[in-house]
């Protein structure tokens, strides 16, 4: 009899650090660290507030988190 394995967990090390790394980036997205370091208005780059930056590039890293991973097939 086949012992019954959760498909949400990785097997691998590889899908554990992908995990990881895509876990602690998303929680740099989500309060209170973001309240805490993205949380301004000043100063603008690029003509946008620090704030809509700062969650531009974690939403990027995200998904180079979830590229990463279907490249690797897993």
């Amino acid at each position: 009899m086949q012992r019954f394995r959760s498909h949400y967990l990785p097997r691998t090390r590889t899908g554990r650090l992908i995990l990881a790394v895509f876990l602690g980036l998303f929680a740099f997205t989500q309060p209170p660290l973001v309240f805490w370091i993205g949380n301004r208005v000043e100063p603008l780059l690029g003509g946008l507030p620090f704030l809509y930056v700062y969650l531009l590039v974690f939403y990027c890293l995200l998904i180079g988190v979830l590229v990463w991973m279907m490249r690797r097939e897993l």
